[in-house]
């Protein structure tokens, strides 16, 4: 599909709408700053020429007093009204960034489809988008904060042009020059700041990613183990270097522009007093005149380098618009809101799944394909429970994400009951699955909202316990002083919890107990438990998975024994399959691996066993 462009005009546009959209007070506020603005220009260039008069009129001090003090408030007041509607137009503008835009962020993050989210090409965007809201002076906010600026300074230049070209042609003719100077010097700055903006974009992303990694608590205990801090500080301290060199090339580009501006002030005011001195010798002006033409000439310079630096801070932030609307905009490939829904018999009763020849691809950085998984065609009946087995890097990951539905395959189809998983409503989809993961995180939130994802108040407690206690985890949670309530982390709790690897994990089954999926995947869920813990998980999997369609993917061929069928992955294919012992009686690859397995693994349960019989004599 061709990709929409997002010009500088369609992101203004797009911008002020959402900004009407969720601050309508914003209507009124803008064309007042737009037109107020102008008006205290000429309303602040016009008092001295005014003074001027009475005083060459000799018109007394009450004239004085009433005219330029007249003058003088009404500037105060246009003042006043400026500011209030600047004031308030830039609060609309944070609030709509921040409760706005930053809400679409999230909820995009959390909605487009998973492979959006991974994909480095995407992250890449997304890191981009989020720049572009990060602050008040970038991106989203600078389009709305200087939208008002370049129209009020457009109006200020049609203005005080319309008078310079009553005064003399000559001047303006000096003044477009300069206009144009600086125009062509800001974009040969330009030029040097987007070719180089890729390279600065590389540094800023691995600093922020490593300044992340400095403050996280688990890479703390490395970093004061091994001694890594001045090593990190070397890394850190190289990328704020580069990006110190950066930051001085740009501003040496951009030093043509000032210089070239300066050199036309001095022709325009040469000029400006040389034509302004003679009209008012020969009696073509008054000094009043003399005085407002020089305010005026002096402040369409004024208009011109605030329309210009205007111009420059929309371009800037322009792009980092375009890279938050691509987000927004980024098309999801599985359906979404509509679509087959999950009927109450797929919620109850266990799927029948079918791979038809699947195979999928990665795409590399460098836009080349890498096949992970090629030319795969499999059967689960109803009720059946698989195990899958196989090395690292086999592709067992890969099979999951495809079921989950978080990839598309690149060849082939993946069929629910006999339909494309790819005509589901995708998030009726995943009512039917249940799932650990492999790389198991929580939320730092309370143990049962985590369990039951919801509030506490909505969760069924005796649902909840009964799922930790089939988990492992009740007697845990009862010893807590707050039991249920215990946070995880302590950053919402200073009486927060941190969990072990083997605890989080069982929080994690727990959570898949809850839900009841009729279609479970569990991705190496025993890989940070001991043996015995193990034991008693490949246990409770023969009741967790009764009446349900179930893979369970581990390194440990142990565990295969308790599932009806097992498939060892290898080199991306299906390479052997049957039940445990028939792949015993084989002799292949995978009775070679578990032969390999099963002398380590009666050891660490020996030693397991011994632990627990020390443990219990000390109780």
């Amino acid at each position: 599909m061709k990709q929409k462009k997002y010009g500088l005009f369609s992101n203004c546009r797009f911008l002020l709408k959402e900004l009407f959209r969720y601050q309508p007070s914003a209507r009124f506020w803008l064309p007042l700053l737009i037109m107020a603005w102008p008006l205290q220009y000429i309303l602040q260039i016009s008092i001295p020429s005014r003074a001027v008069y009475i005083i060459e009129e000799k018109l007394g001090a009450g004239q004085f007093i009433l005219q330029v003090g007249g003058v003088i408030f009404l500037y105060t007041v246009i003042i006043l009204i400026r500011w209030l509607a600047q004031q308030m137009y830039h609060d609309a503008g944070v609030m709509t960034r921040i409760y706005d835009f930053m809400g679409k962020m999230i909820i995009k993050s959390l909605q487009t489809d998973y492979c959006n989210r991974e994909s480095h090409k995407y992250v890449k965007k997304i890191n981009q988008a989020n720049a572009s809201l990060n602050g008040n002076f970038v991106g989203v906010e600078m389009v709305i904060k200087q939208f008002p600026l370049i129209a009020a300074n457009f109006i200020g230049l049609v203005l005080y042009g319309g008078a310079i070209l009553l005064i003399d042609i000559r001047i303006l003719f000096v003044l477009a020059g300069m206009f144009a100077a600086n125009v062509l010097s800001n974009r040969y700055a330009r030029k040097y700041l987007e070719k180089h903006r890729q390279e600065d974009e590389v540094r800023s992303t691995k600093f922020y990613a490593l300044r992340q990694k400095v403050s996280d608590i688990v890479c703390g205990k490395d970093i004061r183990m091994y001694r890594m801090e001045k090593w990190f500080g070397k890394i850190m301290q190289s990328y704020i270097d580069a990006g110190k060199r950066w930051q001085k090339g740009v501003e040496k580009h951009f030093y043509l522009p000032v210089c070239s501006d300066s050199v036309f002030i001095a022709l325009r005011d040469g000029l400006a007093y040389a034509l302004l001195i003679h009209k008012a010798a020969v009696g073509e002006i008054t000094l009043a005149n003399f005085t407002l033409m020089l305010g005026v000439i002096a402040g369409f310079s004024e208009w011109l380098f605030d329309f210009l630096n205007s111009l420059m801070g929309l371009l800037n932030a322009n792009e980092s618009v375009a890279h938050f609307r691509e987000v927004i905009d980024m098309e999801d490939h599985f359906l979404h809101g509509r679509g087959k829904k999950a009927g109450a018999g797929e919620l109850c009763n266990p799927p029948e799944i079918e791979l038809c020849h699947v195979s999928f691809s990665y795409e590399e950085e460098d836009g080349s394909k890498k096949e992970v998984l090629s030319d795969i065609s499999l059967k689960l009946q109803a009720g059946e429970k698989i195990a899958l087995v196989g090395s690292n890097g086999e592709g067992k990951t890969t099979l999951v994400k495809l079921l989950c539905g978080f990839y598309h395959p690149t060849e082939g189809k993946i069929l629910v009951n006999g339909v494309d998983l790819e005509e589901y409503d995708i998030e009726e989809y995943f009512k039917i699955l249940g799932v650990v993961f492999q790389d198991v995180e929580a939320l730092p939130y309370q143990l049962v909202s985590i369990v039951s994802n919801q509030e506490k108040e909505m969760t069924d407690m005796e649902r909840f316990w009964n799922a930790v206690k089939r988990a492992g985890l009740s007697r845990k949670i009862m010893d807590l002083s707050q039991k249920e309530d215990t946070y995880i982390s302590n950053i919402f709790d200073e009486k927060g919890i941190l969990l072990s690897g083997g605890e989080m994990q069982k929080l994690m089954l727990a959570r898949c107990i809850y839900k009841d999926a009729p279609f479970l995947i569990l991705d190496e869920p025993t890989s940070a438990l001991d043996p015995l813990a193990e034991s008693a998980m490949y246990e409770e999997y023969d009741k967790l998975t009764e009446h349900k369609t179930s893979i369970f993917i581990s390194h440990r061929l142990a565990s295969t024994r308790f599932c009806d069928r097992v498939l060892f992955l290898e080199n991306g294919k299906i390479a052997e399959e049957g039940t445990h012992e028939e792949l015993l009686r084989k002799k292949g690859r995978y009775a070679k691996i578990y032969e390999i397995q099963s002398h380590y693994y009666k050891e660490d349960t020996e030693k397991a066993a011994d632990r627990s019989i020390m443990e219990a004599s000390y109780e």
